[in-house]
């Protein structure tokens, strides 16, 4: 029987640089987790791992934003770039520490720093020791930007989770290739008369073809589709080197979306950090065994 029980989900909005931004929150503890979706979701997919985990580590106060473009939050009015998100995820971070749980850090590390000002050779600094305790999760998308995020603010992160994460550039395949000259060609080609009655078929096919990244470009909108074009022509290998905070990489062994071979690279590459991987699992991991992840997950931040 559980004796803590699961603090209520909270929907909250923001404003961050005109954008209208949705996200959630559960529990009201002192240690702040960020969690960032992937690609063709939103934080709802997250809200059973989000229960599970606050069980586990109960003093969390966990976030999930539905980053630009997906659930309820507003989409980019430019065509974003990696490096956007990972800057949106510092200025959201910023904004809602104001208004939540991290407050809560704030007044507790005030009375560190009250206790320890009389020592001058400690230079401490209320912002940077509220964003040490936070500890970043990044799922897919979400983790290709916590990657970089990590790398560009390693002061700010205490302990980092990347599950399926995304930022490892492989060789297309011929499929892939075909497909690409598709997607460029296509709406010309198919504006041709006769052609044009064939398109639905044609497409279909190559929808069974193609995996979840195409399903992802194929339902985005014209907007997404340019800033996922952006996003997956960056290569992450050389940022992996530079991620000094303890990581753990979970990953599911039956993963086509982002292979296991990719968070074995990520092992090799990022110093100090683990690798755990679930049998049974896919590329849906956090939401398809949100138990087992979140114990995992739970041991490893405590």
């Amino acid at each position: 029987m559980n004796l803590v029980n699961p603090q209520k989900i909270s929907e909250k909005q923001v404003e961050i640089d005109g954008l209208k931004i949705n996200y959630k929150t559960i529990g009201e503890g002192e240690s702040p987790i960020v969690l960032l979706h992937g690609w063709g979701v939103s934080s709802n997919k997250y809200l059973e791992l989000a229960k599970k985990l606050n069980i586990q580590y109960p003093i969390s106060n966990i976030v999930i934003p539905d980053l630009p473009g997906f659930g309820k939050s507003e989409e980019p009015r430019e065509n974003w770039n990696l490096d956007n998100y990972v800057e949106f995820v510092d200025k959201f971070i910023k904004k809602t520490s104001k208004k939540s749980g991290f407050e809560l850090v704030k007044n507790i590390l005030k009375k560190k720093l009250e206790q320890y000002k009389h020592y001058d050779n400690m230079n401490y600094h209320s912002k940077n020791e509220i964003a040490k305790n936070m500890i970043l999760i990044g799922h897919s998308f979400g983790g290709r930007i916590a990657i970089k995020y990590a790398a560009r603010y390693p002061e700010k992160v205490d302990k980092l989770i990347l599950t399926g994460a995304a930022g490892i550039k492989h060789k297309l395949t011929v499929k892939q290739k075909a497909l690409f000259i598709l997607t460029k060609i296509g709406k010309v080609f198919f504006s041709l008369p006769v052609i044009n009655h064939f398109q639905k078929p044609v497409y279909n096919i190559f929808s069974k073809i193609a995996r979840s990244r195409k399903k992802n470009y194929y339902n985005a909108s014209p907007r997404m589709k340019e800033i996922m074009k952006n996003v997956l022509v960056e290569d992450l290998t050389d940022y992996l080197g530079k991620i000094k905070t303890p990581t753990l990489l979970v990953w599911g062994k039956e993963d086509k979306t982002t292979p296991l071979a990719d968070g074995e690279i990520m092992k090799f590459k990022i110093q100090n950090s683990k690798l755990k991987v679930i049998e049974d699992a896919n590329h849906s991991l956090p939401y398809q065994k949100a138990e087992e992840f979140a114990d995992i997950v739970g041991k490893f931040i405590k």
